[in-house]
């Protein structure tokens, strides 16, 4: 009998980070938008129309940021991920690095579960006590029957797994996620935001606000007008480190699928052809 690991998680990765902008819209008329930056005068700031495509032409050109903040799972897909996650939990989400995602890292944790991806090197790494969680919940049943989880976690403690044959080695990245906002602060209604200065963090700053105050962005007053944070409802994300987010090291320690199955062929006395990932989870790890 051939016993068949059914899922990468690269598979998972790719299936369970598509953030749409958090999946909350509180405006009625995102058709149409785009406008041409104007200076504010020291005692107003400018509506959020004229300060719109400086904004993002800004944050889409840093090389690098780092975000955080609280995001539901339903929103980034991971509680069909993760057993015991409901769609409302609410976890914490980090980014850092490259805004591109090629040498970054992507974090989020929530009801107890952690999922943590880095790309650097034109390579793709999990880390091994995510992995050992994940890869037990989707093996196939002839192998789960016999090979736990507590085996797979002690395969790959303190290492990360490695998948080198990664297409396109990189994260759900910082330049996705500003896009996807670029796309959801569009329309007349948005553009006609206006907002308060303030301070925060000692930085001088202007507040926009929608929907009755849940939604609020703040954007820096100073040298870049970069976004600084957004609330959205019950999400909030703040944006630190434009163009200095340090990218994450290569991992010291390091096992391949390949060196996973193998120990769990060599526990089980099964030949190590036995047990694989299947070709159409090996297209989708590529795809």
């Amino acid at each position: 009998m051939r016993h068949t690991a059914i899922s990468s998680t690269a598979a998972l990765t790719a299936a369970g980070l598509a953030l749409t902008g958090c999946g909350y819209d509180p405006f009625q008329d995102p058709s149409a938008g785009g406008s041409h930056a104007q200076a504010a005068s020291d005692d107003q700031p400018p509506a959020f129309g004229e300060i719109r495509q400086d904004a993002f032409e800004a944050m889409l050109a840093a090389d690098s940021v780092t975000i955080s903040g609280e995001v539901e799972a339903g929103d980034a897909d991971l509680d069909e991920l993760f057993d015991g996650i409901e769609e409302d939990t609410t976890g914490e989400l980090q980014i850092s690095g490259a805004a591109d995602g090629t040498a970054s890292q992507m974090s989020f944790a929530a009801g107890g579960s952690t999922f943590t991806q880095r790309a650097i090197d034109g390579q793709e790494y999990f880390r091994g006590e995510d992995f050992a969680a994940l890869l037990a919940s989707e093996l196939d049943d002839d192998v789960s029957e016999v090979v736990g989880q507590d085996f797979i976690a002690e395969v790959v403690a303190d290492q990360w797994v490695q998948f080198g044959d990664a297409e396109d080695p990189s994260v759900f990245s910082a330049e996705e996620f500003i896009t996807t906002w670029q796309q959801e602060l569009d329309g007349e209604e948005v553009a006609q935001m206006q907002a308060e200065s303030d301070t925060r963090d000692g930085q001088n700053v202007w507040v926009y606000s929608a929907d009755s105050g849940e939604s609020e962005f703040v954007i820096s007053a100073e040298a870049e007008p970069y976004v600084l944070a957004i609330t959205d409802g019950d999400s909030h994300y703040e944006f630190s480190e434009w163009g200095a987010s340090d990218a994450p090291e290569p991992p010291e320690n390091v096992i391949t699928l390949d060196e996973i199955f193998a120990a769990i062929a060599e526990e089980q006395g099964w030949p190590a052809e036995d047990v694989e990932i299947t070709d159409e989870e090996q297209g989708a790890q590529n795809g």
